[in-house]
Formats: structure tokens, C-alpha cells, sequence
């Protein structure tokens, strides 16, 4: 199989949960989880890349790894300007879980780089934050200038609800509150992230949490709420609604700062599923992340809805192109490719497909559309997603090596799917002639 073109991946090995998001002079730092001795999941560390314009990445060393029988879990990292931790001014901290086996333990460490990041050194007081469970994980950290502290959300994964702590120097962290299991559907939590984003068309603001949910969720797994912070307590607005409706977004963290124009950070997350990433066949790497997504929130009757868009440095790399009517496609789209199908036809079906029999169905019948993914060679990648998208709305697919992306309805749907054709067998068929804008990568 192919790498991606424009999606990131690590250059071998095992990749999953985006860690650590942070950025600082001019460089957007993302760790990973990774496994440094081989493409299946286990000793896991933190892999570390670095871009300027978050389309290119330098891949670096590992920056944390395991060490006397403690695994490098999920985790953020933070710029501690004023050195309330002591590690110096400037300080890169991250606070990520560490996780031994037997007995199952996982418990909440820092770590600290002095040099943007290449070198790294962990706290010798290890751990700051210790509930003695089995599960217990995934810190997600920021500074809150409201309440002048550092707060931390972090789950209690097999109870389905999570914690948010007050800390002043990132080492001694005080209980505030938790966010309750609000009914959501599915079992054990995973990779949080509480965040205020803007809302579209006002100077409003409004905070978001999400969660991932590892089985029995709808979509992807991941789960939002919008509400209320005051620095102590998360209140929920109302219900919950999903992210992205495939199979294939995971794992998602926002880099907090810095935002565009429009007041909206970055979030971007792992293309993978836990339910079959481990039966894909070896190729020496395994995993790949989604592009780059602006969030914001949207107004919805009495509901606050997320849109995300791609980041506009990814749009860039293809340019425009005028719309064309695809019935067939002869030659493979090569190397990746834009699709933007005419958003007046109610009705259509687009095949991408291989002679052995893997294909990708889009077709949209005017109230959804739908994704179905087809691999006789892999059969747990057999699978059917579906969202709503109503008669006029846009809609954007991505298509890349091992991934396609759809966005659409403005921002307001996503869907995110693995998929192994080949590159060199693709061709496209439309079902009826259709008006699609199809651009290549340069």
C-alpha cells in the first residue's frame, strides 16, 4: 500500500492518539502514540513532529518512551511562560498517564523540555496524580485566564465520567468537580477535551467537551456536548451529538491556541478503530491522522451545533479547478484527489473501485449520504456509514492513500473512513453524469 500524500503518518511503526498539541515559535508540535518496536500496538510512547504551516511535518525522535514497566499513554503538553512548575520560563510540560500492566495502574506524570521540545526529562516527582484505579487517563490540560490556574479534564474510563482538577504549578492538582455520564450512549471513555470555541455569526462564546467512547457509540466514537465553564464545573447545555459519522476519527485534541481570524483553534485526530486497526496487514507502518480541522460552533434551533473545516494551507495544495462531468474516469486518480460534487443533483452514486474487488460507494439521495466500504481481503473493514445531508448542501471529498474525508453541510457533517485500494487500480464511476469540481494534488 501506498503512504498518504497530504495525511500525516509516521515513517514506520505504530500510530494512534494525537498527544501532547502545542504551539510556539512558529512551530505546531504534535505527538502521537506510538510503538518504537513495530507496527502493533504496545510499548507505547510518545512519537513527536513538528510544522511550520500544518501540512509539512518533520517527524523527531520519540519524545517520551517507556521505561521500568510504564507505558506513555494519551496526554497533553503546555508552554509554561511564567515557569509556575519550576522547570524554567518557557518550559514545554507535558502531563500524559503513565500505565503499567501488571497490576493494571495508570496515573498522571509530567515531563519538561527545555529546548522546544528535541530533549525531554521527567518529573522525578512522578506521579502528581494518583486515584490508585486501573483506568484513569488522558489528561487534557490548559492554562484558564478567567480563573488564572491550570486546568486539567481527565477520565475515569470504565466508570464513563470525568474529573476536571485546579492546579497552580502543574504538580499539586485540587478536585473541582466531574461531568457526569449525561446519558451518553456507549462504554468506556477515552482522550477528553474541554475547549471554548466561538459561535458563528456573534461575538458569543461557548464551551465544548468531547469524548471518546471505545464501544457502542454512534459514528466514530466521538461524542460532544456543549455547555458552560467557570472555572470550577462544566455544565451541559442539552444532548449529546457526534463528530465525525464514520468509522475512522478517534482520539481527537485541539491545539488551545493559537486561532485564525475567526477565533477558531485546531483539532485534528487519529484515523484509525481499535475494533479491526490490529487485523490490517502488515506493511511496516500502520495508522495515519485526519486533516487539520478549524472548529467552531453554529447555532441549530435551540442547539449549538460543531462545524469543522479543513485547514486552508491543505485546501491550497490543490489549487481550483473547474468543474468537469464525470461518468468515468479511465485513468486512477493520481496521487490524491479533491472531489466536489454539484450540490443542485438530489441524486447520485460515485464508485471507487479496483479490479480485486475493494471499492468505495458514495451516493447521496438528497437527505444523506452514504459511504459504504467494500474489501474481500479484509472483511472486518466491511462496513455501511451514513449522515445527514440535505438537498443543497455542500459537500467536499477527500480522498488520499488509505483515507477518505468528507465534510459537508457547511461544516456541520463529517465522515472519516480507511480504506486500502490501491492506487494504482482506482478508477472513478459516476452513475448518471455528474457536475464534479476535481482537483488533483501538485
Amino acid at each position: 500500500m501506498m503512504r498518504p500524500r497530504y495525511h500525516f503518518a509516521a515513517a514506520a511503526n505504530w500510530l494512534s492518539d494525537p498527544n501532547g498539541l502545542v504551539h510556539d515559535a512558529g512551530e505546531w508540535h504534535m505527538a502521537y502514540q506510538y510503538n518504537p518496536q513495530g507496527e502493533d500496538w504496545g510499548h507505547m510512547a510518545w512519537g513527536h513532529a513538528v510544522s511550520r504551516d500544518l501540512v509539512q511535518w518533520e517527524e523527531l525522535p520519540p519524545a517520551l518512551v517507556e521505561e521500568d514497566g510504564t507505558m506513555i499513554f494519551s496526554g497533553s503538553s503546555v508552554f509554561d511562560h511564567k515557569n509556575s512548575a519550576g522547570f524554567g520560563i518557557n518550559a514545554m510540560v507535558a502531563i500524559y498517564t503513565g500505565a503499567r500492566s501488571e497490576p493494571p495502574h495508570q496515573f498522571q506524570c509530567l515531563a519538561a523540555s527545555t529546548d522546544n521540545g528535541r530533549t525531554w526529562a521527567k518529573y522525578a516527582g512522578n506521579p502528581v496524580l494518583d486515584r490508585r484505579m486501573a483506568d484513569f487517563r488522558d489528561p487534557n490540560v490548559f492554562w484558564h485566564a478567567v480563573s488564572q490556574q491550570w486546568i486539567m479534564v481527565v477520565v475515569l474510563s470504565a466508570e464513563n465520567r470525568a474529573v476536571i482538577y485546579g492546579s497552580l504549578d502543574l504538580k499539586t492538582w485540587e478536585e473541582l468537580s466531574e461531568i457526569p455520564t449525561l446519558a451518553a450512549p456507549g462504554h468506556l471513555w477515552e482522550c477528553p477535551l474541554l475547549i471554548e470555541l466561538p459561535v458563528e455569526g456573534s461575538a458569543d462564546r461557548r464551551w465544548l467537551f468531547k469524548v471518546d467512547v471505545l464501544s457502542g457509540a454512534p459514528g466514530s466514537g466521538a461524542l460532544y456536548v456543549t455547555g458552560i465553564f467557570d472555572g470550577r464545573a462544566f455544565k451541559a447545555d442539552g444532548p449529546w451529538h457526534v463528530a465525525d459519522m464514520g468509522s475512522d476519527f478517534y482520539a481527537a485534541i485541539a491545539w488551545h491556541e493559537p486561532r485564525d481570524a475567526q477565533g477558531r483553534p485546531c483539532w485534528i485526530g487519529w484515523m484509525g478503530n481499535h475494533a479491526y486497526q490490529a487485523k490490517l496487514p502488515r506493511q511496516g507502518w500502520r495508522g495515519a491522522m485526519s486533516l487539520p480541522r478549524r472548529m467552531a460552533l453554529r447555532r441549530d434551533g435551540d442547539c449549538l451545533r460543531l462545524v469543522q473545516a479543513v485547514e486552508p494551507a491543505v485546501e491550497a495544495l490543490f489549487g481550483s479547478a473547474a468543474p468537469q462531468t464525470l461518468t468515468l474516469v479511465e485513468k486512477p486518480l493520481v496521487p490524491a484527489s479533491r472531489m466536489v460534487p454539484d450540490a443542485v443533483a438530489k441524486s447520485w452514486t460515485i464508485e471507487i473501485g479496483a479490479p480485486c474487488g475493494r471499492h468505495l460507494m458514495i451516493s447521496r439521495d438528497g437527505g444523506s449520504v452514504r459511504v459504504q466500504r467494500k474489501d474481500p481481503f479484509t472483511p472486518d473493514l466491511d462496513m455501511v456509514r451514513e449522515a445527514p445531508l440535505p438537498a443543497g448542501a455542500d459537500l467536499t471529498i477527500w480522498l488520499d492513500h488509505g483515507s477518505i474525508e468528507l465534510l459537508g453541510d457547511f461544516g456541520r457533517m463529517a465522515l472519516t473512513m480507511q480504506h486500502r485500494l490501491d492506487d494504482a487500480e482506482w478508477t472513478v464511476r459516476a452513475d448518471r453524469p455528474l457536475a464534479v469540481q476535481l482537483s488533483k494534488l501538485a
